[in-house]
């Protein structure tokens, strides 16, 4: 099979799209809030925010890896194969969504110690994390049928699931704080009827696209200790490589909130600006993740080849594309999420960082969808080891002599470790090939 620019754009484009589109919850949260002028609301649901994410991203491994034994299932062309891709995650993620409501308390009083926030952030926070931390088996279970759709190269379908609930959130967003004036409750309780809807609107999708009976999915809900063991063996490389993130992104967080409430607040403001460019990148992950696991599925060496470089096209014209977009825009990007003037002069003076935040994190966020959807992960998770390592150490001297901005040098040097210490080992994909 010949893969085309215009074959790649057909499964690129809505993935951008709805990959795009799960950042923007926690952007309109944070704007919605921002607009209130207070900074340690701003704070408060940044803190959420990253606990939230945090449960999520440990998981996050659910729409990855079933995104690539989708992929791979599809490349087969065998029913029981597609079946299992999705039933097997979906029960799993169901169960340790459950597992995190039950145990939340021991969750919040963690994040509580790791995190170390002012009091009334902290208070502001815990508000925002007792209401969405119901919607983590909705979230989890979503991650699983929004991989298999990917993964089956449902495009369209895992656009309009991502775009309705992420609208949904918005409208909500507006209604519940400006109109009832419910605050950090109110972007919260938005997100938790989002990430039901989601969920059900996703499931529906399934059932309706698959052209498989409901029985058969019905029979393959038992999960055996040993299915167990394997989900649990072939995904505990992307685990690792998960853990690490978030260890990055919570001393993000532990760092900035050290550093005071106003830097905190201003570099969530940036955080969920370089989320939303990470989530676009994504969007070409995934997409290679498809075309590279069928071509596994497939043994077929050239189609490989061609998904690494279209890839690479693909990734340059983006970071070209974003790159020109913040610095003709970066002293708006500020006023759609505040007008405080402290954070607006906090911002300002760390901009040149998301400037050249596209160039040395695209290539890191989009190679590794090649990994994953091919189910190469061990070089994935070496990777993210060594750039969390590189941070580490980085952090250790610069926040001490240049503050927030010493920060945000280490956080740089993390992403460029994602690219130097992964690509190197794209040779263990053609061996596969074999």
């Amino acid at each position: 099979m010949t893969i085309t620019h215009k074959n790649y754009s057909k499964i690129a484009f809505p993935f951008i799209i709805s990959t795009v589109t799960q950042p923007l919850l926690g952007a309109v949260d944070t704007a919605v809030i921002g607009h209130m002028g207070i900074s340690e609301l701003i704070g408060g649901v940044a803190i959420g925010t990253v606990i939230m994410n945090t449960i999520y991203w440990l998981f996050g491994f659910f729409r990855v890896s079933t995104t690539g034994q989708s992929a791979i299932a599809l490349g087969k062309g065998c029913q029981s194969s597609l079946i299992n891709s999705l039933m097997r995650p979906f029960i799993l993620s169901a169960s340790v969504g459950l597992i995190f409501m039950i145990f939340q308390s021991f969750i919040w009083q963690g994040a509580l110690w790791v995190i170390s926030p002012d009091p009334i952030v902290a208070e502001q926070a815990h508000l925002y994390f007792s209401i969405l931390i119901y919607g983590a088996p909705f979230v989890l279970m979503n991650y699983s049928i929004i991989g298999w759709l990917m993964g089956q190269a449902k495009a369209k379908e895992t656009l309009y699931t991502q775009v309705f609930g992420n609208i949904l959130n918005i409208v909500l967003d507006v209604i519940f704080v400006f109109y009832f004036d419910l605050g950090v409750a109110g972007v919260a309780y938005a997100s938790l009827i989002a990430q039901i809807t989601t969920f059900i609107i996703g499931i529906t999708i399934v059932l309706k696209t698959s052209k498989i009976p409901v029985s058969a999915f019905l029979q393959s809900t038992k999960l055996s200790k040993q299915d167990l063991s394997v989900i649990i063996s072939s995904n505990s490389d992307l685990l690792i490589r998960t853990i690490c993130i978030l260890v990055f992104f919570n001393m993000i967080a532990r760092i900035g909130s050290q550093l005071g409430t106003d830097v905190l607040a201003a570099n969530a403001i940036l955080m969920q600006v370089t989320f939303i460019i990470s989530y676009m990148f994504d969007g070409i992950a995934n997409a290679s993740s498809v075309f590279a696991g069928k071509s596994i599925g497939q043994k077929d060496k050239t189609m490989f080849n061609q998904v690494v470089k279209l890839n690479a096209q693909w990734t340059t014209g983006l970071i070209i594309t974003l790159t020109l977009v913040i610095i003709l825009f970066k002293n708006s990007l500020i006023l759609l999420f505040t007008d405080q003037s402290e954070l607006i002069t906090i911002y300002d003076n760390m901009t040149p960082w998301l400037v050249v935040f596209p160039l040395v994190a695209g290539f890191g966020l989009t190679i590794y969808g090649i990994f994953t959807g091919t189910g190469t992960t061990r070089p994935v998770r070496d990777s993210s080891l060594a750039s969390l390592l590189l941070f580490l150490i980085t952090q250790t001297f610069t926040v001490n002599w240049w503050g927030n901005h010493g920060l945000w040098l280490a956080f740089t040097i993390f992403y460029l470790g994602r690219i130097m210490f992964l690509y190197p080992f794209i040779y263990q994909i053609k061996q596969k090939m074999l």
